[in-house]
């Protein structure tokens, strides 16, 4: 695997992070549009909340975050897309660390507030699907991730309101 990185254009995270990036974005205008008439939800981009979770000098900013105003509770999301190759989806392991997780449950209001989204080779490759289910696929953890293979908004939408607004409002 070094090997092959190695090869790659010295430019390829660039060009990686402005898929990603226009993903998280698409995500991110999807969510605002839908609660856009309930001034009871706040989408932040790159929401601050943990950047201090280190001992407060370092920390974690996820992609996303969604607070519901009357409780005060916020989800943090992160979107992940890849390739065959890549190792993004273990990279979201780590939000789901014991120490992060006993870290974030006070900021965010409830235990274990990350949700992920996960696109492209990560939803149809059968390996990754398989990794993803292993690890995931738990009382408490089955519901943070999705699978977005279709890009539908409607099943965006469907999961956001059977998995994360139950656990804002």
């Amino acid at each position: 695997m070094r090997k092959e990185l190695s090869k790659r254009n010295a430019s390829w995270q660039r060009y990686a992070n402005v898929g990603g990036s226009a993903r998280e974005d698409a995500v991110n205008k999807i969510l605002e549009t839908y609660l856009m008439d309930n001034p009871n939800y706040v989408v932040t981009s790159k929401p601050r909340d943990l950047a201090h979770i280190y001992d407060g000098k370092w920390g974690i900013v996820p992609e996303l975050g969604i607070r519901y105003i009357p409780t005060n509770k916020i989800a943090f999301l992160e979107c992940k897309r890849q390739g065959n190759n890549g190792n993004a989806h273990e990279r979201l392991c780590k939000y789901l660390t014991p120490g992060i997780l006993s870290r974030s449950t006070p900021i965010a209001g409830f235990y274990n507030p990350f949700f992920f989204i996960l696109m492209d080779g990560l939803a149809k490759d059968p390996k990754k699907r398989l990794e993803v289910s292993i690890w995931f696929d738990q009382d408490g953890f089955r519901d943070r991730y999705l699978l977005w293979e279709d890009k539908e908004i409607k099943t965006l939408i469907a999961w956001f309101n059977s998995n994360i607004r139950r656990c804002l409002e």
